[in-house]
Parts: structure tokens; sequence; C-alpha cells
């Protein structure tokens, strides 16, 4: 298949040391195109994915099928309750002529089928067991083992363990990645010799909407002043900086002015020169090297300050000037 590919390098020709993040457009468009029309599970498609493009981080790889795929999934949510009969029915023909148990069934119809397998268990659990309350349904997806059928519990189990985009495990990495590299942000804006405010001092000031860290002093970065940092442990496609831009950026460029916004695991080359970010946001793909920011050096302005003051003498205290 990558024979099909234009200017796709063999694996052996790429050194890791030159895995890159940032994705041109035409780039971009192959490895959503190959996404596309790949037909099965995501988990396989990955697998594919980092043998066909392996000029590219496997985070950055793995980042633009999770959002392809989860975008694939939100538009074409009617087809699994559309198709959720027919899902039903396929599992318990295939139950009865299963022995012993098979953890599969329900995996490969969702493969079969070209659908995320927790979203199809979503589909089928409703229409099983009448579910009309989300809560009750979420917890059986979080929760397999509370499902009275011991095969159909199986089953949403190894669905979860399988499914690469979505379910609670996926929630939950989400989770730990996002907090892995904020504190990563942290470390490194430390390192460097920045002093600033986190999420949590920001809140306690009475701010709602806040960055991950606020500078208590701009810095420089390649000249422009910087008063914010913003850290996305995911892939910045078009639609997803666009997305933040409306929800996050805007509102920090209002009220603290310019900052840089952190894509950890690359970005389309094209939002970094989109005129969006004309409000005073910097795209970067990793924290700014040493040698592209500008400090402000306290000592020295402290002084500066010593030397610039003096002060009247009088007898009375209470006109004593500082000038």
């Amino acid at each position: 298949m990558c024979d099909s590919i234009p200017n796709c390098p063999s694996p052996s020709s790429i050194n890791n040391k030159n895995k890159r993040r940032i994705v041109k457009a035409p780039e971009f468009e192959m490895i959503s195109d190959f996404i596309d029309r790949y037909k099965g599970l995501a988990i396989d498609c990955e697998i594919e994915l980092l043998e066909k493009f392996p000029q590219f981080e496997k985070l950055t790889l793995k980042s633009i099928l999770e959002t392809i795929y989860t975008n694939r999934m939100r538009h074409q949510y009617w087809r699994y309750d559309a198709n959720a009969k027919a899902f039903l029915k396929m599992y318990e023909e295939r139950c009865q002529l299963t022995y012993p148990m098979d953890r599969n069934i329900l995996l490969n119809i969702a493969r079969e089928s070209d659908m995320g397998p927790v979203m199809m268990c979503r589909s089928l659990l409703k229409l099983k067991y009448k579910i009309t309350n989300k809560v009750e349904l979420t917890q059986l997806i979080r929760s397999p083992h509370l499902i009275e059928d011991p095969m159909l519990s199986a089953n949403v189990a190894q669905c979860i363990c399988s499914d690469s985009t979505d379910g609670p495990l996926i929630d939950l990495k989400r989770r730990v990645l996002g907090e892995e590299y904020e504190f990563r942000l942290k470390q490194m804006a430390t390192k460097a010799g920045m002093h600033f405010y986190d999420e949590n001092d920001l809140r306690r000031l009475g701010y709602d909407k806040t960055p991950d860290i606020k500078m208590l002093l701009p810095f420089f970065y390649k000249g422009e002043i910087i008063n914010w940092i913003e850290s996305k442990a995911n892939f910045g496609c078009i639609k997803t900086h666009k997305t933040y831009i409306q929800q996050q950026l805007s509102s920090y460029c209002n009220r603290f002015g310019p900052g840089i916004v952190i894509y950890w695991f690359g970005y389309h080359e094209d939002i970094a020169t989109s005129t969006q970010n004309g409000i005073g946001i910097t795209v970067l793909d990793d924290f700014p090297a040493n040698e592209d920011i500008q400090l402000l050096d306290l000592s020295e302005a402290c002084e500066s300050y010593d030397t610039t003051t003096t002060t009247t003498k009088t007898d009375d205290p209470k006109q004593l000037q500082i000038t």
C-alpha cells in the first residue's frame, strides 16, 4: 500500500533523530486520506500508519488518528443506533455457535462493520437493556463486570481494551497525558528561570478561564512579548486550533496579552501562520529554546532603581520624599 503513496520513504531511510512533529499540508492530506480509506479498527490502522509514515513521531501519528476517528464517530453516531438491532442479532447468533466463551465476538463485528468497538457497545447495551439513562449506560461501559450476562460482559471488556480512540481507558490516558505535559511545562519554565502563576494560583485570584502558566513578568520570545503559555498534549490540526482560539486562547489574549500555545505532539504547518493568530498567539511544538528567549533580570532592575533613587533629608519624617 505504501507504493501507492507518492514519495513514501522506506522505514530504513528514516533516522529516529529526524522524526518530525510539524506536518506539511500535502503530508497531512496523505495521512488523512490513508486513515479515511482504512477499513477496520483504529488500533489496526495505527500499526499500519506507523509503518507507512515513519518520518513522523509515533505520538504525532497516533494523535492525528485519534482526532480523525473521534470526529468521524461524532458525525456518524446515528449509524450505531440505527444498526443496533443488527449488531445484537449478529452477536446472539454467533454466541450460539461459540463454545467455550469467545471474548472477541463484538470486536470482530466492529472490525467487519468498520465501527468503533466502544461506541458499538453503547448502542447494543442501550437496546438490549432498554437503557434511557446516560449515567446508567456510562456506568456499564466503565464497569463491564456489572453486566449480568458473563459472555456479554467479557466481550464489552475486550472492546474497551481494544479501542484506541474511545472509552474509559482513553479518557484516562488523555487526562494523565494532559497533567503530565502541564507538569513538564512548569518544570521547563522553572529551569529556564521564569516566574509564573499556575492555574490554581489564578483561580484563587478570581480568574475563571486560565492558561496553564501566566508569567509574573513577561519575557521576550524572538523579540515578541509573551505573557502566558498553554500546554496541549495533542496534535494541533486546523479545526482543533480554531476551536481552541474560540473557546480559550482569544480570552487569554484579551485578558493577559500575547502568549504561546504548545502542541506537544506537533501541528499542521498552516496553523502557525493562521491570520487568527494575529490577536497575539504563537504556535510551537516544544518549549521555547533558551537562545530564543530573553528574561527580565530583576537584580539589574533593582540596582538601577537604587542608583537613581535619592532621599531628601528633612527633620520632619512626614515630609520625607523619594525622588
